[in-house]
């Protein structure tokens, strides 16, 4: 039982490692993404200041100009559970990891998961070989390596400003083994909440970006 927990313990510690979140700090606003580790490379896309990415931590500790960022290819991943992205690169000085921004403490943000125990009445459940879970509804699932989930979450409740923030369930209804335990941190006028959920071996990140006018991103997934 030992061997096993350490190495759930190592496979987590690589994934962090490798997975970090962060956003772009840049005057302008938004930074180019390039192709190769080259200001002259291709520009393959654009990011925007408080739009949230992966990052490599390990090349972040090293002298060089540029590093890899992993951009997720909607603003809510409503794809399917492995992580769809593009791997691109922006120059050091534009990143902006998520551990620097100011870790919010007032009451004019707040975001609470309603929670309770799976139930699986009434729910379409897919699975592989006729044991693993693949889908339930037709939407994936995560937070369990296959097994059923324990937790789900029935509602969020998001006030901004003393203004509730309504989140469709298309949000929150793949998402599983949640917690209310967060980090949150404001960056201007945007709110980003964290968390790292798992049932001990179905880890992911979960990122939501807020802003006055409500839900502008919601990131899921994990990096290698």
């Amino acid at each position: 039982m030992k061997i096993v927990l350490t190495i759930i313990l190592t496979v987590l510690t690589i994934q962090i490692s490798f997975g970090q979140v962060a956003t772009i700090q840049d005057t302008d606003g938004w930074t180019n993404v390039r192709k190769s580790p080259d200001g002259k490379s291709e520009i393959i896309q654009r990011v925007y200041e408080n739009e949230v990415f992966w990052y490599d931590y390990e090349e972040a500790d090293q002298e060089q100009e540029w590093i890899s960022i992993y951009l997720p290819k909607n603003d809510y991943s409503l794809e399917k559970s492995e992580p769809s992205y593009i791997v691109g690169f922006i120059h050091k000085s534009r990143l902006l990891p998520l551990e620097i921004l100011q870790v919010y403490t007032g009451n004019d943000f707040t975001f609470e998961y309603e929670l309770s125990d799976f139930d699986s009445t009434n729910r379409i459940i897919d699975k592989q070989d006729g044991k693993w879970i693949t889908a339930i509804d037709g939407r994936p699932v995560w937070g369990t390596d296959g097994n059923f989930p324990k937790t789900q979450v029935d509602d969020i409740k998001v006030l901004i400003v003393g203004k509730e923030i309504e989140i469709h369930e298309v949000f929150y209804s793949d998402i599983y083994e949640c917690e209310n335990v967060l980090s949150i941190y404001q960056n201007g006028d945007s709110f980003i909440v964290y968390q790292a959920n798992s049932d001990g071996a179905g880890y992911y990140q979960l990122v939501w970006v807020f802003d006055k006018n409500g839900l502008k991103q919601r990131m899921i997934g994990t990096i290698y």
